[in-house]
């Protein structure tokens, strides 16, 4: 398994490669037509990033989910230094419940729920849950006129949460209330590390600055239920939940300074 992750995080990172090659190359290629440009320091700023995470379980989450989204907001202050401070919320969402069959206990024979007005209803499980990371990050610029743009490495710890969740109104089905539904959710949670590494590129007065790149998260959680309906027993399982996962995010940057300075081709 370790292998296969590795072999992932690989392939990721080579997609990385040759994007970040590809976009340098063409904003080179484009300034270098310009017999007249703008030159620009590395200056502090705060970036507002919203971002989109496609992440592939392992470990003990691979037993549980399939392929998640991740939508987050990320918060960040650079320095004139090019490193990065800053924090991260996201919200995580999967369709794919491998452990669907957990609520059906209480199903009939096909898979439905009888209601309060004894219609036939039907559940699709979910996946839910959120993570909240505080980031350290540092952007290695490919060169010095874009002192902005280069290699992106940032390392997270922080608190993920996830459960399944039973999307249904309470007045239908009274078996699978608020309370109810606890015994069924298998609710974990506990802290988690985060790697990322990719390309990132940013432009003055301009709304087109963003970044790409391969995560990695391993999460050492804990199941938190007093009781699990299906089990018939405390749900305290210690997990390792594992994520590899490909990150774009879309830069918002407000400089605090202005160091900008004509220079001409020769």
């Amino acid at each position: 398994m370790l292998s296969k992750i590795m072999r992932n995080i690989f392939f990721l990172l080579l997609l990385n490669v040759v994007w970040s090659s590809h976009v340098w190359g063409q904003v080179v290629e484009k300034e270098s037509k310009n017999k007249k440009g703008k030159k620009f320091d590395a200056s502090s700023a705060v970036l507002i990033a919203p971002n989109y995470t496609a992440q592939f379980p392992y470990g003990n989450m691979k037993d549980r989910f399939g392929f998640n989204s991740l939508f987050g907001m990320q918060i960040s202050y650079k320095t004139d230094r090019n490193w990065l401070i800053g924090g991260e919320a996201a919200f995580l969402y999967g369709s794919n419940v491998k452990e669907s069959y957990v609520p059906t206990k209480i199903a009939t024979t096909t898979n439905q729920y009888i209601s309060q007005n004894n219609d036939l209803i039907r559940i699709n499980p979910q996946e839910q849950g959120f993570n909240v990371k505080l980031i350290a990050g540092k952007i290695i610029p490919f060169h010095k006129k874009f002192p902005d743009a280069g290699l992106l490495t940032m390392t997270s710890f922080g608190f993920l949460y996830h459960k399944i969740a039973l999307n249904v109104r309470e007045a239908s089905l009274p078996q699978l209330s608020k309370v109810y539904r606890q015994g069924y959710d298998r609710m974990s949670y506990g802290p988690v590390i985060s790697q990322f590494i990719g390309g990132v590129f940013m432009m003055r007065k301009k709304y087109a600055s963003g970044y790409i790149g391969a995560t990695f998260d391993i999460a050492f959680t804990q199941g938190h239920r007093a009781y699990d309906f299906y089990s018939m027993a405390p749900l305290h399982d210690k997990r390792i939940d594992m994520f590899v996962g490909l990150k774009v995010g879309w830069i918002i940057p407000v400089f605090l300074q202005t160091t900008e300075k004509e220079f001409y081709y020769y």
